[in-house]
């Protein structure tokens, strides 16, 4: 009984720092993110903004001295407007919302609303809350709200979803998140790769478990559920 016990003990305590371990490359992971799209931001952007002022003097002195050139100067403006859209989409995935500032549930409803704009209409996005969401502590809350970015984007990029339903449930020592959606449901891409990845480590982190099956009426669905630990709990109800 000793020995099973120490066993035990021990695994929890491996469990513990292997946790620990992929929190802390997890906030390396986002520390870069934002690096990054401080430089996309800087360099990029300004380039992209340079781009655009040339294309436009470039205009007006061909629409007096050569006319034929109107095409292209326009066609130069169309394309490096368009690659300032996508660099602002980018930028808005590297660094999402501030979770802790707008909290979790104004920030997935403006991911939600964000990939409703840009889908338009092709996918439709809805998403619902039950219980106490907001009272999360924030490193669960920016977790999830990575995880639910992730999911998005496999759905609506990956599996040619048209309706992808989102729920989030907070009971009281546990989490559950459901993503359904109408997509393909043997898309090798949605099922693999850095997105579900980075999904799974988020998921190891904060000790909780992940599945990636066929939906009942076709499609995927990803469910998450995450238990929360007895300091959590406790934080919870002081904050209640």
């Amino acid at each position: 009984r000793d020995g099973f016990n120490h066993l035990a003990e021990s695994l929890d305590n491996a469990l513990a720092e292997r946790s620990e371990l992929t929190r802390k490359l997890i906030a390396l992971q986002d520390d870069e993110r934002r690096h990054l799209a401080r430089e996309l931001h800087d360099e990029f952007g300004q380039s992209l903004a340079a781009i655009r002022a040339l294309a436009s003097s470039a205009r007006q002195t061909a629409a007096q001295d050569c006319p034929a050139l109107l095409g292209e100067c326009d066609g130069i403006a169309r394309t490096a407007t368009s690659m300032m859209e996508t660099l602002r989409g980018a930028l808005f995935r590297l660094r999402p919302p501030d979770v802790e500032e707008l909290g979790l549930v104004a920030s997935l409803e403006g991911l939600v609303a964000g990939w409703n704009g840009r889908s338009r209409g092709e996918t439709r996005f809805s998403i619902h809350f039950d219980g106490a969401v907001e009272t999360l502590p924030a490193a669960i809350s920016a977790n999830l709200y990575r995880i639910v970015q992730e999911a998005l984007t496999n759905a609506a990029k990956h599996a040619g979803a048209t309706k992808v339903d989102l729920h989030l449930t907070m009971a009281a020592d546990e989490i559950a998140l459901a993503i359904d959606d109408d997509g393909r449901p043997n898309d090798a891409s949605s099922k693999s790769g850095m997105g579900l990845l980075g999904m799974r480590e988020r998921v190891a982190a904060l000790r909780g478990r992940m599945s990636f099956e066929v939906g009942a009426n076709g499609g995927s669905a990803l469910r998450v559920v995450i238990t929360l630990t007895a300091a959590e709990r406790q934080a919870l109800e002081h904050a209640a």
